[in-house]
């Protein structure tokens, strides 16, 4: 189910998705969603969109999200 998530949310918003962390852990997981914006709020709606799409997948309860942009100058 983690393979199909992250191939649908990188085929929708073009954007970069790894697991990353609790791989050894029986229904659960944890993903890294990446991605690269001109402006910072381009960048915020693309994850909050993100974030929306996986929480219509009934078989997903979200615990925690965080969100954090860097820019060039960081």
């Amino acid at each position: 189910m983690v393979k199909t998530l992250s191939s649908g949310i990188r085929s929708t918003f073009e954007v970069a998705v790894a697991e990353t962390g609790y791989e050894d852990k029986w229904q659960r997981a944890e993903l890294g969603v990446a991605a690269v914006a001109a402006e910072g709020y381009q960048h915020k709606k693309v994850m909050h969109s993100v974030e929306r799409f996986v929480e219509r997948w009934a078989e997903v309860e979200i615990i925690d999200s965080d969100l954090t942009l860097h820019s060039p100058e960081d």
